[in-house]
């Protein structure tokens, strides 16, 4: 309750308007039995971080597996995070108010560059897998592919959710470009 009033005041005010009065209001309890939980600003700010982090690894498919198929994991691991612009757009909202805290708390850059990261490599993990079976070009640098693909689809998170509309020709040219064969 607490990190999803603090979220949504963080959306509406910004993080410099944020209070936590205001917050203990939002979330329907006295300043003391918030400041219990979470006893100052920088600790609230990082609890709004880990939830909104835990909200979207919520949403993501398994981790890749080299049994399955690799187009298929990389178009579901691409549809998990439109899903997520499209359903819960205050989830990468957030996350852009958190990467302009983190300039000033180490804490929030840390765990924000750690998420990224992650994010990215199960990206390199579905690339590895799909040039072991054949699917992805043999000369293909997964990790630099990764990069290119969740830099190209991150770019739709300030638009989410109206401006979705060329994720999946973004997505579909980006993928194009790993097959090993290339589609007439």
């Amino acid at each position: 309750m607490i990190a999803e009033a603090a979220r949504a005041l963080i959306l509406e005010k910004g993080y410099a308007a944020l209070r936590t009065r205001d917050v203990a209001s939002r979330a329907g309890i006295n300043t003391s039995t918030l400041h219990f939980h979470v006893p100052t600003k920088a600790a609230l700010v990082a609890l709004v971080a880990e939830t909104t982090r835990d909200s979207f690894l919520a949403l993501l498919p398994p981790v890749p597996d080299p049994k399955q198929p690799a187009r298929m994991q990389l178009r579901a691991e691409a549809a998990a995070y439109h899903d997520s612009l499209r359903d819960h757009p205050e989830l990468a909202a957030c996350f852009a108010q958190l990467h302009q805290i983190a300039g000033t708390e180490p804490a929030i850059a840390q765990m924000l560059d750690g998420f990224t990261q992650n994010w990215c490599q199960r990206y390199v993990e579905i690339l590895t897998i799909g040039q072991k079976q054949g699917v992805f070009r043999a000369d293909l640098h997964p990790l630099p592919a990764a990069l290119a693909l969740t830099g190209a689809l991150a770019a739709f998170g300030p638009r989410a959710p109206t401006g979705l509309a060329m994720f999946w020709p973004v997505f579909d040219e980006t993928e194009r470009g790993f097959l090993a064969t290339q589609p007439h």
